[in-house]
């Protein structure tokens, strides 16, 4: 009855629970006064008012109760309303807060935070460092779209190389980082190599039937569930810049002893970018 009356507008709902009252009333009043008083001339009189009164009181009445009860429905679908865009705002500041806009993958802050929550439950981890050989030679020559649309295909990359498990950060402006669980540092090395041949394979092509070979240098090292994050750093980072040092487009292990690069830059400063850079340009095929 309830479910019936919700789906009437307030008129119908109004007449509807008068004309129950009147029967009520009218039912009531005649059974009650030929109980006590028994039929006589003002027996019908005691009936008009059994069913004047209810409808002089419950259609005003009923009206207004009806309308106040839509009032409060529309309401409550404005709330209801409300909270789901307040969700998917929550949504959208959560993306914002944890990923990167570009790439879709962690941004530098989640990633390292997450690392080190996950560092502690497991004795065998790893921790690539990867960097991009000679990315500024994209945007310089190319523009920052197309540099901008390489990093997002070396997105995608990632992501179908890498478990389901594994974490990937963009922890710089063409800088990455995996963190492998339950991994040895042989097979985090395996797992290095086989993002540097998708990568150096992929096609990408910033000039129309031009494809640019794309490389990157990965640093490897194993980490220790209670070792500070600024010497397990400092280990990848040396990884890494050995890598650089040793001719890029490699993946490098950390051993003891290995340094990092002494300045924040990766890239010496190159002369004649444009030039250089044409050896990373081969007609599509080949």
């Amino acid at each position: 009855m309830n479910a019936i009356l919700h789906n009437l507008s307030p008129v119908r709902q109004t007449a509807i629970i008068s004309a129950i009252a009147v029967l009520l009333s009218f039912t009531f009043t005649g059974s009650l006064y030929l109980l006590f008083f028994g039929m006589d001339d003002r027996f019908w009189q005691a009936l008009s008012m059994a069913i004047i009164i209810p409808w002089g009181i419950t259609i005003p009445l009923g009206l207004y109760t009806s309308r106040q009860r839509f009032k409060l429905i529309e309401l409550a679908n404005r709330l209801k309303e409300a909270q789901k865009k307040l969700r998917r705002t929550n949504k959208a500041l959560e993306l914002r807060a944890n990923f990167d806009g570009m790439t879709g993958l962690l941004n530098r802050d989640s990633f390292f935070g997450r690392v080190d929550k996950l560092r502690t439950d497991q004795n065998s981890n790893v921790l690539m460092l990867i960097d991009v050989d000679h990315f500024k030679d994209i945007n310089d020559n190319f523009g920052h779209p197309v540099g901008d649309q390489a990093l997002k295909m070396l997105g995608k990359i990632f992501r179908n190389v890498l478990r389901k498990n594994d974490l990937i950060g963009r922890i710089g402006g063409e800088e990455f980082g995996v963190f492998l669980p339950e991994t040895s540092v042989p097979e985090g090395q395996i797992i290095g190599e086989m993002l540097r041949y998708e990568i150096e394979n992929m096609i990408f092509e910033p000039s129309r039937n031009m494809r640019h070979v794309i490389t990157v240098s990965i640093g490897v090292t194993g980490i220790d569930p209670h070792q500070a994050r600024s010497v397990l750093m400092e280990n990848a980072d040396a990884a890494l810049f050995s890598a650089k040092r040793s001719g890029r487009n490699r993946v490098v292990m950390f051993e003891p002893g290995m340094r990092a690069s002494p300045v924040p830059g990766r890239e010496k400063p190159r002369a004649a970018n444009f030039i250089m850079s044409t050896s990373n340009l081969r007609p599509r095929g080949i």
